[in-house]
């Protein structure tokens, strides 16, 4: 009998880690990725660009919340905050111009309304 509930309980441990890494796919991180290239892209960011990975990273985070309005809204911020810099006279090659950009990104996020709204409008502007 000891033999019969060792057997059962390990077959009933392998369906659970089984289970347990199904539900875990790694596909949902990959969708999120491919949507934030997509919509950094869509706004004027460049693959192999100093903004690139920034953006990558705050808009890939937003979809992984299942915030799509944001996500949107961040990849928007970050086309703007490339412009931004680049107005105030940082060079693009430079490590200022990186910090920049990083710091135009977070005080947009700062700012940000986290809602139900899906437009992926600042309600902050909104009239």
């Amino acid at each position: 009998m000891n033999r019969l509930s060792s057997l059962v309980a390990a077959t009933v441990g392998s369906f659970a880690v089984a289970a347990v890494a199904y539900a875990a796919s790694p596909y949902a991180s990959a969708s999120a990725q491919r949507r934030a290239e997509v919509a950094c892209l869509s706004h004027r960011v460049q693959p192999n660009s100093p903004v690139w990975e920034l953006c990558l990273s705050y808009v890939t985070r937003a979809y992984e919340w299942e915030e799509p309005a944001l996500a949107q809204q961040l990849a928007k911020a970050a086309g703007n905050a490339r412009d931004s810099c680049r107005d105030q006279g940082y060079d693009l090659a430079t490590s200022g111009y990186r910090a920049c950009v990083s710091r135009e990104l977070d005080a947009f996020s700062y700012l940000q309304i986290l809602g139900d709204d899906k437009s992926g409008e600042n309600v902050a502007q909104a009239q």
